[in-house]
């Protein structure tokens, strides 16, 4: 079969996948809107005002939307946790094309463009997102995977399912025993943790890139579960409003920290399960630590050290004076910037130790960095400053719309920190050179792998900021 013969049917076969998988989100999305009342509205872009009418077209459109979505992600050499993410970007895509955009115009008024248009449409949002996932989902199931070389990971083992439920089931009693009450119901971690094992059986990536993974699942975990089945399973109804947005904030920093303990115990495991091997003992020759690790750390530092520099003019102006004071006993702009500068280069040493051979290009690196900036947002000012400074986690909706201006300094250190440490890493990017076959198969995998997890958790951190903004400006 030639290359274009293959394409032309790799596009049939996706768009074949991708209609039904929209039909399939599109379900679960009009039962929702079908709750909401808002069927009525849809049906007026064809002249009519019957739910029924409106019913009918919106699975029409999401079938045509789904199709859309195969066509994405055709040929991206995508897992099933990488689909999941461009779902839920995709999902966030069409909320802004569609009830922002396509649908008041078609009703003759202006785009709602506002924020305060924005946020009346936030229920609409979380159906979006939901529905991104879910025709995601029914897609890996329906399409498979479109890599003839097989570099995809299969169907998860046994082992690999127990792992995760186990991972989950420790991230929630340790979460629980620290955060108490403001952390996810426990019962939420061997879920969580199979469904990390089971859209990512394969773990070779890293502790960096399972951190920036567990805060993705953490987030559509509490679409899902927070705002969607936990209040239908208590007979409350969905949580989809603004105003109840608003009041379950305060468990999504819980489910973002869950989602990466989860990720990283998981990660452990799987590098502790080989051990039981009795041929992985006897082929074992020992590691050299110490000089690889060493220099990682150390390259962290200056990266740590010069996103540090670059954000410290734009937040001494702001509260990191007083916080410094408060944190030292001394204060002063000086004592300002040094506190700034410590814990940037602290930051720094834990991405290099993390995230090292993980940049594979600055586009790569520069998602990393943001996603592990967006993480200390809500380990820092959110979390551990205000337990340093003797008061519980400030994780309400009000809080972190006051703590707007350092997410946008930690989202440019974050970028600094990637990026600098991309370029210091890459003349030493490759300690090795693929001796057999196997290896280099190996290396290529990993590359591959990590440059398509680029845009899908990219895609899913602008989602997580997008939803973010709309909850907590205002509240």
């Amino acid at each position: 079969m030639s290359r274009v013969s293959y394409r032309r049917g790799s596009s049939a076969r996706a768009v074949a996948a991708g209609a039904p998988a929209g039909v399939a989100g599109g379900l679960l999305f009009g039962a929702a809107i079908a709750h909401t009342g808002t069927l009525p509205t849809v049906a007026t872009l064809v002249g009519s005002g019957s739910s029924r009418a409106g019913f009918a077209l919106h699975m029409l459109i999401s079938a045509v939307v789904g199709a859309g979505f195969g066509l994405l992600v055709r040929g991206q050499r995508c897992g099933p946790a990488e689909t999941l993410f461009l779902g839920v970007g995709y999902g966030a895509l069409w909320w802004c094309i569609g009830p922002l955009t396509l649908l008041p115009l078609a009703l003759g008024q202006p785009p709602a463009w506002q924020l305060q248009a924005a946020q009346q449409q936030f229920p609409s949002l979380v159906g979006h997102l939901l529905y991104g996932a879910g025709t995601a989902l029914a897609f890996v199931a329906l399409h498979g995977p479109d890599d003839p070389a097989g570099r995809l990971p299969g169907r998860p083992a046994v082992g690999t399912l127990l792992r995760g439920v186990l991972a989950g089931g420790l991230a929630a009693l340790l979460l629980r025993s620290v955060l108490q009450a403001r952390s996810p119901a426990v019962a939420l971690g061997p879920a969580l943790g199979l469904a990390v094992a089971a859209l990512a059986p394969r773990v070779s990536q890293g502790a960096g890139a399972a951190l920036v993974r567990g805060q993705a699942y953490g987030f559509v975990a509490w679409l899902a579960g927070e705002l969607t089945v936990v209040p239908l399973l208590g007979d409350a109804g969905l949580r989809w409003s603004l105003e109840e947005a608003r009041a379950s904030f305060v468990i999504l920093p819980g489910y973002l920290l869950l989602g990466a303990v989860t990720a990283l115990a998981r990660e452990g495991l799987e590098g502790l399960a080989p051990l039981l091997s009795s041929e992985h003992l006897r082929a074992y020759r020992g590691a050299t630590a110490g000089s690889p690790m060493l220099a990682a750390g150390l390259r962290g530092a200056i990266a740590g050290l010069l996103g540090g520099a670059v954000i410290s003019q734009l937040m001494l102006q702001g509260a990191v004076p007083a916080v410094a004071e408060r944190l030292t006993g001394s204060g002063g702009l000086l004592v300002g910037f040094a506190v700034n500068l410590a814990i940037a280069v602290a930051i720094g040493v834990s991405y290099g130790l993390l995230f090292r051979r993980l940049g594979q290009d600055v586009t790569c690196a520069l998602a990393w960095g943001l996603s592990y900036g967006f993480l200390w947002w809500v380990l820092g000012p959110l979390t551990l400053l205000p337990a340093l400074l003797g008061s519980e986690p400030q994780w309400t909706a009000a809080a972190a719309g006051g703590a707007l201006s350092a997410l946008a300094g930690h989202l440019v250190y974050g970028a600094c920190l990637g990026v600098t440490f991309h370029l210091l890493e890459a003349p030493f990017g490759v300690p090795w050179l693929a001796r057999t076959r196997g290896e280099a198969l190996r290396a290529q995998r990993r590359r591959d792998e990590l440059l398509a997890a680029t845009p899908a958790l990219s895609a899913l951190l602008v989602t997580m900021l997008l939803t973010l903004l709309v909850v907590v400006v205002g509240a």
